[in-house]
């Protein structure tokens, strides 16, 4: 017996070598299905009973009440404080009519009461649209209206109300309330409404309506119709995203640094949700800030940080320190990281498992590599496509286009080839796509991909996948692309910069600058007076003005370029790809250009020593 069992023992462990070493891909496709199967069974089971974040939150309070779940500046908030507050929420909503289905805007920083608000309005299954602090006039008045919110809660600060009040004549039927204790005569103090309602708990039945279908939120994406969208989330993406971290097996006694701005999923449904749904602990930033990030994680003993890459860029950045390395973080978790930023973060910091992941808030999927893969954002093997549909096609980024064979279908990308990533529906794969959004909705769907009437969603994405089936990121596609960690609108951007009464066009595309994360804006401009070979000091401060009036500072041009005129495709866009290759190279540019100083704030004229200077990192944009 004892010979035997020996025996099969060895068999099987020279089958897991035999894998291990003849096809590697299959062995990390059995350890990745291993950690993934946890996931898919705690989120069927949830699935039956229609378990939702508040469901998982009331849980973790009832087991760990007294444990600490927000560290934010010199306080912290037990779950059971936490609890409390959003049962005082809850109430207060419930006193304003609100209920299951009913929709609130919020609009406020990273700050505790942005969180037990959430969990509160949670408890009754009110949808919540999460407005971008950064947004002001146009943007923000669409942002606001295309939810069809019955309220509109502004968080603590000045500058939040005034950009509320400049557009408050263009929102109609909403009711408004701040948590600030200044108010204008037009606003609610949502404070003194929640402050004298009972803590006591919620019953359950005030969200018995919900579905794992029904809407949780909306969280705002920028794309190509120029002004942000709000992706529809709904209760089973939620818990998605809640459970990412369970997949490195996150605990109560981790500590998460969340830096990332609630109004995005990531810092939202990534961090917090998947702190409270394990009982641990948030230190929450309400800005990011590169001289503080260390200290932050060495004084609260942080083991988990949250990152988009551009983060980790102004970390690699900072003057290296003695410290770099006493720290207690163990998995630093996010997306976007640039190869040369990895190198050099885990040269500094040492920080031993990086688990760069991707998603887009309205895609049905996702990937995340655990198996600190350089370069990796996840896999995507024949066999794991099974589990998580998608496939990658080749991409014409000339004509913005999925190449097609002779018989007009798509044509799959082999080993190594970049192509644009498309995920095909069905009954478990669906696509919500974005309220209110009827042709943006369409637009990002592809049809007869592989056969007649087969529907793809479109990522929007270029990847690229090695022998081994791990995934990489290549580039965006499209309208949008990325900078300071946010998406930037080009016709949202160009929108405003053609409006400027002196110009007769704009064209806004993204550029590549040596060292930053992302793609700089850069708009190509034509005067209405095509003769002009120039622009004049006063003509830029008020490109200047008008972009800083109506965009967030992520969005506003870095470069101008002057253009007589653009040259258009044979569908009536603006032809961006040799704009985009010759990006801000003044010595191979006739037209003049121009960079957006940081340390005047102004338009300053871009030639050759300042063009090397911006290359070489001694001038920063």
């Amino acid at each position: 017996m004892f010979l035997l069992a020996t025996g099969i023992l060895a068999a099987v462990s020279s089958i897991c070598l035999g894998i291990k070493i003849f096809a590697p891909w299959l062995h990390y496709d059995l350890v990745y299905l291993r950690k993934v199967m946890k996931i898919v069974k705690e989120f069927n089971s949830a699935a039956k009973i229609t378990k939702t974040v508040a469901d998982y939150f009331d849980e973790t309070v009832a087991m760990y009440p007294n444990k600490v779940f927000i560290v934010f500046q010199e306080n912290s908030f037990t779950y059971k404080q936490v609890q409390e507050k959003a049962n005082q929420v809850a109430r207060a909503a419930l006193e304003m009519g609100l209920h299951t289905g009913d929709v609130v805007a919020i609009m406020m920083y990273n700050q505790p009461a942005l969180i037990w608000t959430y969990l509160g309005l949670q408890k009754i299954g009110v949808q919540q649209a999460f407005i971008n602090h950064n947004l002001r006039s146009k943007s923000l008045a669409h942002c606001i209206n295309v939810c069809e919110p019955k309220l509109l809660i502004v968080g603590q600060g000045k500058d939040l109300l005034d950009s509320v009040t400049d557009i408050q004549d263009d929102l109609v039927g909403i009711s408004f309330y701040s948590c600030d204790t200044s108010l204008p005569a037009t606003f609610k103090s949502f404070t003194e409404a929640c402050s004298s309602m009972s803590t006591d708990a919620i019953d359950v039945s005030e969200r018995a309506l919900l579905e794992f279908s029904s809407v949780n939120c909306y969280i705002f994406t920028s794309g190509t119709t120029g002004l942000p969208k709000p992706a529809i989330v709904t209760h089973a993406k939620t818990l998605r995203g809640a459970l990412v971290m369970w997949m490195f097996d996150i605990s109560r006694d981790d500590i998460v640094y969340e830096p990332l701005p609630m109004y995005h999923s990531a810092g939202l449904i990534v961090g917090i949700g998947s702190v409270l749904s394990k009982g641990a602990t948030v230190v929450l930033r309400e800005k990011f800030s590169a001289t503080r990030f260390w200290d932050d994680c060495r004084k609260h003993n942080v083991t988990i940080i949250h990152y988009v890459g551009e983060l980790l860029r102004y970390l690699v950045n900072t003057p290296e320190s003695a410290d770099d390395k006493k720290h207690c973080v163990k998995h630093a978790i996010g997306n976007g990281l640039r190869r040369d930023v990895w190198l050099e973060f885990q040269r500094r910091f040492s920080v031993p498992n990086m688990v760069e992941f991707y998603a887009a808030t309205e895609m049905p999927i996702g990937f995340i590599n655990l198996f600190n893969k350089f370069g990796a954002c996840g896999r995507s093997s024949p066999f794991l496509r099974k589990i998580v549909p998608c496939t990658f096609v080749k991409y014409d980024v000339n004509n913005d286009t999925p190449f097609l064979g002779d018989d007009g279908l798509c044509l799959p990308c082999g080993a190594d080839e970049v192509g644009l990533l498309v995920v095909p529906l069905g009954k478990d794969v669906t696509f919500e796509g974005y309220k209110n959004q009827t042709a943006a909705n369409e637009k990002k769907l592809i049809k007869n991909v592989f056969k007649q009437g087969d529907t793809y969603v479109n990522a929007g994405d270029l990847f690229y996948v090695d022998k081994d089936y791990f995934t990489y990121f290549h580039d965006r596609v499209g309208d949008t692309f990325r900078w300071k960690g946010e998406n930037v609108s080009t016709t949202e951007v160009s929108n405003v910069v053609s409006s400027v009464d002196f110009l007769q066009d704009a064209c806004c595309y993204g550029v590549l600058v040596p060292g930053c994360e992302g793609r700089a804006g850069m708009v190509a401009v034509c005067p209405k007076d095509t003769e002009r070979s120039t622009l004049s000091e006063d003509e830029l401060d008020v490109i200047r003005n008008q972009c800083k009036e109506l965009l967030p500072s992520y969005a506003r041009p870095r470069f101008l370029r002057l253009q007589k005129e653009f040259e258009i495709t044979s569908t009536f866009k603006q032809r961006k790809v040799s704009l985009q290759k010759e990006g801000f190279d003044v010595p191979h540019i006739t037209e003049p250009v121009y960079y957006l100083d940081t340390h005047t704030d102004r338009y300053l004229p871009l030639n050759s020593s300042t063009c090397r200077d911006i290359t070489n990192g001694r001038i920063s944009v």
